[in-house]
C-alpha cells in the first residue's frame, strides 16, 4: 500500500529531521480556515435526561420562554419550537422531548464529553495515493493550498516502529519514566453528515472514535496513525510534539509527483 502526504517544505521530514504529531484539537481548529480538520472528529456524546420548564413571557433566557402567541399552538408545535431552540443552544440535533405535565417537559439529550475529560491521542495522517489525474485533483482540492512538497510511504510497519521509537525518545528527554503507550492505525471512515452518533459510555475511551469524520471530508482519503500516551508525570499532553527520526525513518518518506493523466 502506498500513502502520500503533503507538507510545507520547511516542515517536511527531511527539513525537520523528524515529524510533528498533533492532537485532534490542532486539526479541529483548522476546519474553518483551511478545511483540513473536522471540528466534530473524536466527539463523544452520552445520553442524559432532565426537565425543561416553560413560562409565557417575552424575556430571553432559560428556562425556555416563548411569546404569548405561542400559547395558541398545539403541544406538538410547542415541542418543535422548544426542540429547535435547544438544538441550537446545546449543539445537539438529536434532542427528544416528552410532555410530563402542563408547562413541563422531559428532555433527553446527548451531552458532549470534552477531550480534557477523556484524553486525546497524538495523530499523524496520510492519504491514499491517487491512481489518476482526476483522483489527484480531488485530493488536492480537499487539502490546504500551502502544501508544496509531497512524499510517498510504503512500509507502514517500519513507519509505526520508527514513530514509536521517536515518541519514546521524546519521553526520555522529558523524563517521563512512567507511562502507558498504545496505538492504532487504519482508514478514516466518513460515516456521518452533521455529528457522530451517540454511544454508550463504554465507547468513550475507545481509540476507534478518532477514526471517523463527516462525509464532506471523504475526498481526503485519509489513513491515520493514533498514539495514546498516558503518564501520571504529565499533567496535560502538549498540543503537539516534535519527534526525531533515524536515517531509516527519514528514508521512509520518498519524494512523490502527481500522475499526469
Amino acid at each position: 500500500m502506498r500513502l502520500i502526504r503533503g507538507w510545507e517544505e520547511q516542515y517536511s521530514p527531511d527539513a525537520m529531521g523528524g515529524l510533528r504529531l498533533s492532537r485532534p484539537a490542532v486539526y479541529r481548529a483548522m476546519e474553518e480556515e483551511e478545511g483540513l480538520g473536522d471540528k466534530r472528529e473524536g466527539e463523544v456524546r452520552v445520553s442524559m435526561e432532565g426537565e425543561v420548564t416553560l413560562t409565557w413571557d417575552d424575556d430571553d433566557g432559560f428556562p425556555i420562554r416563548l411569546s404569548q402567541e405561542s400559547q395558541e399552538r398545539s403541544d406538538a408545535e410547542i415541542a418543535g419550537q422548544i426542540r429547535e431552540l435547544l438544538a441550537a443552544e446545546l449543539d445537539d440535533p438529536g434532542i427528544e422531548l416528552e410532555q410530563k405535565e402542563q408547562g413541563t417537559w422531559i428532555l433527553r439529550q446527548n451531552v458532549l464529553v470534552e477531550d480534557f475529560e477523556l484524553g486525546s491521542p497524538l495523530l499523524f495522517c496520510l492519504s491514499r495515493e491517487p491512481a489518476s489525474r482526476s483522483e489527484w485533483e480531488s485530493l488536492r482540492a480537499a487539502l490546504p493550498d500551502r502544501y508544496d512538497t509531497w512524499t510517498v510511504t510504503e512500509d507502514l510497519a517500519s513507519l509505526t516502529f520508527e514513530i514509536e521509537c521517536g515518541i519514546k525518545r521524546w519521553m526520555g528527554l522529558n523524563e517521563l519514566t512512567e507511562h502507558r503507550l498504545s496505538w492504532n492505525r487504519g482508514w478514516v471512515a466518513y460515516s456521518y453528515d452533521s455529528a457522530p452518533p451517540s454511544g454508550d459510555f463504554d465507547e468513550v475511551m475507545q481509540i476507534k472514535k478518532w477514526f471517523r469524520k463527516r462525509r464532506k471530508y471523504k475526498n481526503q482519503e485519509e489513513y491515520r496513525f493514533a498514539w495514546d500516551l498516558r503518564s501520571p508525570q504529565l499533567n496535560r499532553l502538549p498540543e503537539f510534539i516534535d519527534i526525531e527520526l533515524t536515517r531509516t525513518g527519514l528514508s521512509l518518506f520518498q519524494m512523490w509527483t502527481p500522475p499526469k493523466r
